[in-house]
């Protein structure tokens, strides 16, 4: 190895002799933004300034990207990305010692690969250039390699080479580096709070970042899921070879590696993240709340605020009569210029809690409604029975007879104040004499069955402590045998 002489250890006192600040060829790709999808996996931008070396350009990160995913764009729109390269062999071309002393004049402070004309090999950080040789630091030592023994430079670090078609080749210009990779996702969760008769409704998105840091970046939370062909497949780009990702030094040589940005860690040691369940109706068309500045470290996870709104609430009660519960219902305006994701809402009213509920996705303008508890100041009750029976008819090989049924609902407000009740139930038959403005609102013919199958709903207001009875009959056929025997004498009526 070249080891430093006096000579040497005096220039290494003088002030920087060719020691430039600025790198050519070679670029930063910081990170700009990341469009964080819910079910595991984001969209990364990660831009750099690079000034060209005859239309060429490398970086040291390499994204661990879903395949066909990975664009390398120029931001001047006038120039055009003409290849990309994975290589472990960058090399710095050059055809003699002055050539070579003016490639490397921009590229102080980058790590070298030199191999010298009798084979050995000398790895370290360009320190300077000086008349006849350059300095190359390792660690705290130093070696003085001559412009005359050099056969070859590789970089150190920079596996990707990015061609650039531009009028310019040697023009300072901004190349950007996009990406789909697997390992952040978010969830989204509300609050509802009730005060004074005002609602004020917050989105707050968790995200769980276990791929690389955020620092000042910009995230931007996407409602809804595209289709990705390619997921858990990496694309052959990020799939380098093992040397390029560390190069060790010569055994002459310090003891240290260069380590390459990596997109994130190796699949071996981090699993991506759990893919999160999404509403079918989510996968159309996207929406992005977006967060400037965030920064998180990675297996971090973060809550941050997206949407603060005041919107219409309007409470009311649901009655399913096949059951004996009645339900405390909020209906929810959605009077913001976005959708609402789905998500859990928790509600309080004056910091009293009243329940939680999942918020369907809603539309900007629509309408939702939340399920809170079990509506304990309605008294519901209801009662059925057989009013009159036909004589047996003949449906295909089957005797049926026609049974006649009277039902009555009641509902008593025990509340201080009006409560509007929507009341449903499921009948088998035809469906008549339905009180207080009652409708069919779906009926379903099944194929073999003589009776239909009808959903009924009646919608009513009480005053406080107000009764209201609904009445409806429904006319069954039952088989003869099911219907016991015998039968009610008489000739069949069509079941009047």
């Amino acid at each position: 190895m070249i080891r430093p002489t006096p000579i040497l250890l005096l220039l290494l006192a003088l002030p920087g002799i060719g020691f430039a600040q600025a790198k050519n060829l070679t670029f930063d790709a910081k990170l700009k933004s990341v469009a964080v999808f819910r079910d595991g996996y984001g969209f990364f931008v990660r831009e750099g300034q690079v000034k060209l070396e005859n239309g060429w350009a490398t970086t040291s990160f390499v994204p661990t990207a879903i395949k066909g995913t990975i664009w390398v764009y120029a931001v001047d729109p006038s120039d055009k990305i003409d290849t990309l390269i994975t290589t472990h062999d960058n090399k710095i071309a050059f055809t003699n010692a002055a050539d070579l002393k003016a490639n490397l004049k921009d590229k102080i402070g980058l790590d070298l690969s030199i191999e010298l004309n009798s084979g050995q090999k000398v790895d370290g950080k360009l320190d300077r250039l000086l008349d006849d040789m350059l300095l190359l630091q390792m660690g705290s030592a130093y070696s003085a390699v001559p412009y005359s023994q050099i056969k070859s430079v590789t970089l150190t670090g920079y596996p990707i080479k990015v061609k650039i078609d531009t009028k310019d080749p040697n023009k300072v210009t901004t190349l950007g580096i996009a990406y789909l990779q697997e390992g952040i996702k978010w969830e989204p969760s509300y609050i509802l709070d009730l005060e004074g008769g005002v609602a004020s409704l917050s989105l707050r998105a968790s995200i769980q970042n276990t791929t690389e840091a955020l620092k000042g970046t910009d995230v931007l939370f996407v409602v809804g899921s595209p289709y990705i062909a390619n997921r858990g497949i990496n694309d052959m780009v990020a799939l380098m070879p093992p040397s390029a990702a560390k190069v060790d030094s010569g055994k002459d040589g310090p003891d240290h590696e260069k380590e390459v940005l990596r997109a994130a860690p190796d699949a071996d040691d981090v699993k991506p993240a759990t893919q999160a369940a999404i509403a079918g109706e989510e996968a159309g068309e996207l929406y992005y709340y977006k967060k400037p500045a965030l920064d998180l470290d990675p297996n971090d996870v973060a809550m941050v605020s997206l949407l603060d709104a005041k919107v219409p609430i309007h409470p009311s009660f649901e009655w399913n009569a096949d059951g004996e519960e009645v339900l405390y219902n909020l209906n929810l305006q959605n009077t913001t210029a976005q959708p609402l994701t789905t998500g859990t809402v928790f509600v309080l009213e004056d910091r009293k809690p009243l329940g939680q509920d999942t918020i369907k996705y809603t539309p900007a303008g629509g309408s939702a409604s939340l399920h809170l508890a079990r509506g304990i100041g309605l008294h519901v009750d209801k009662k059925e029975a057989e009013v009159k029976r036909g004589a047996p008819v003949d449906i295909g090989k089957t005797a049926f007879i026609p049974v006649t049924l009277a039902g009555t609902l009641t509902v008593t407000n025990f509340r201080k104040s009006d409560a509007e009740l929507k009341i449903t139930k499921t009948m088998r038959g035809k469906v008549s004499d339905l009180s207080v403005g009652g409708k069919i609102s779906n009926t379903q013919i099944l194929s073999g069955e003589p009776n239909p199958i009808n959903d009924v709903e009646w919608k009513v207001t009480l005053a406080p402590n107000q009764t209201k009875t609904i009445t409806y009959t429904v006319v069954t056929y039952m088989s003869a045998e099911r219907a016991g025997s015998p039968p009610v004498p008489g000739k069949a009526d069509d079941g009047e």
